[in-house]
C-alpha cells in the first residue's frame, strides 16, 4: 500500500479535533513546514501531496535535496486566488495572471477555449500555478475537488478529460483528481477510458464526505480495483483499530493519504498502513 503525506495541517485545515487555528500558529514560516517534512521523510514517507501554496513550495525547496520526495502538487489554491483578488482587485488580478502566463499563451488559450479546445488553457493554468516547484521530483499533478466536483456537477466531463490530457500529454505527468464523490468521478474518468490517472477520495468509518455513501464507495473501490485509488480523511471519526478494519475490507485500495503535525503520529500511522497489506 502506498503512503502519501498531506498538507492540511500546514494550511490550518482539520476535520476532527478543531486544531485549525493551532496549526496556523505552528506553521507561520516555510522553515516550520520544512521541519515537519523532514520528520515525515525520516519516518519513511516518500510521497508528498500538497496544494500549490507559496509557503509550502518554499518549504519543499528548503528540504528537497536532503529529502527528495516524490511530489504531487494540486491546484487551484482557492485562497491564493482570493488573496490576489483582494489585494489587486479582479481586473489587476487577471492582468497579474496574464503576465505570469505570457501574453501569447493567454491569447492562444482564450481563442482555443472559445472553440471548445480547453487542453491548452489547462496547460497555461498548470504552468503558472506550478511556479517554483522542482519539476524533476513531480510525479503527478492534481485537480482539487473544489474544481473537479464543480465540473462534475456541471456535467462537464469534457473539461475533466481536458485536464487529464493537459497533464499527461503537456507535462508527461500522471493526472490526479480529488473528489468528494468517488463513484461519479470514477465513471467520468476510468469508466470513460481515461485509465492512467489517480483518484483521491474520502473514506472513513463515520461516512464523513464519503458521497453518496460508504457502501457505494466501497463497491466502487472493488469495481475499479485495477486503477489507482487513494483514500483520504481516513481517521475522521475513527480510531486506529477501526481504520485497520476499514482498510482490511478493501484490499483493492492502492494507498492512503494522511497528514499530521506530530512525528509520533506519523510513526503510528506509517506502521498501521504498512501493516495493512
Amino acid at each position: 500500500m502506498k503512503i502519501f503525506f498531506g498538507d492540511n495541517q500546514f494550511l490550518g485545515v482539520n476535520h476532527s479535533d478543531g486544531k485549525g487555528s493551532e496549526y496556523l500558529e505552528k506553521y507561520k514560516t516555510a522553515e516550520q513546514i520544512a521541519a515537519t517534512l523532514r520528520d515525515a521523510w525520516d519516518t519513511g514517507i516518500k510521497d508528498f501531496c500538497f496544494t500549490v501554496d507559496k509557503k509550502t513550495i518554499d518549504a519543499i525547496n528548503i528540504v528537497i535535496d536532503e529529502c527528495p520526495f516524490n511530489l504531487h502538487p494540486a491546484l487551484p489554491y482557492a485562497h491564493r486566488v482570493n488573496d490576489l483578488i483582494s489585494e489587486k482587485g479582479l481586473a489587476r488580478a487577471l492582468l497579474h495572471k496574464a503576465k505570469s502566463a505570457g501574453a501569447f499563451n493567454l491569447i492562444a488559450a482564450s481563442i482555443k477555449g472559445l472553440f471548445g479546445f480547453y487542453d491548452h488553457a489547462f496547460r497555461v493554468l498548470i504552468k503558472t500555478e506550478m511556479e517554483g516547484i522542482p519539476m524533476k521530483h513531480v510525479k503527478s499533478i492534481g485537480l482539487l475537488n473544489i474544481a473537479s466536483d464543480f465540473l462534475l456537477g456541471m456535467r462537464r466531463d469534457d473539461l475533466l478529460q481536458s485536464f487529464y490530457r493537459a497533464v499527461s500529454h503537456g507535462f508527461s505527468k500522471k493526472p490526479l483528481f480529488y473528489t468528494m464523490n468517488f463513484p461519479k468521478l470514477a465513471q467520468s474518468t476510468w469508466g470513460a477510458g481515461f485509465d492512467d490517472c489517480t483518484i483521491v477520495f474520502n473514506y472513513n468509518s463515520s461516512g464523513f464526505r464519503t458521497n453518496p455513501n460508504l457502501t457505494e464507495v466501497k463497491n466502487c473501490i472493488k469495481e475499479f480495483k485495477s486503477f489507482e485509488s487513494i483514500a483520504m480523511s481516513i481517521f475522521s471519526g475513527g480510531q486506529a483499530e477501526e481504520v485497520a478494519m476499514l482498510l482490511d475490507e478493501v484490499p483493492e485500495l492502492s494507498g492512503v493519504l494522511f497528514g499530521t503535525s506530530k512525528k509520533s503520529n506519523m510513526k503510528k500511522s506509517f506502521d498501521l498502513f504498512s501493516g495493512v497489506i
